[in-house]
């Protein structure tokens, strides 16, 4: 049990780059003045539910 590390793997920064990209990335799609399509609230809902899932794996 000592040789157990914590703190930013693999999937943390992976997770880190998808956030960043897609807020770089998604107001190019969504385009001017306009409300997002509603596949997009679909996307980033189940993409918080998939990586809450997978950190919580991953730290058990």
């Amino acid at each position: 049990m000592e040789d157990v590390e914590y703190g930013w793997g693999v999937g943390s920064v992976v997770a880190m780059l998808v956030v960043v990209v897609c807020l770089f990335f998604l107001p190019l799609v969504i385009g001017a003045l306009t409300p997002p399509p509603i596949y997009i609230f679909f996307f980033v809902a189940i993409f918080l539910a998939a990586n809450y899932i997978f950190m919580s794996n991953a730290s058990s």
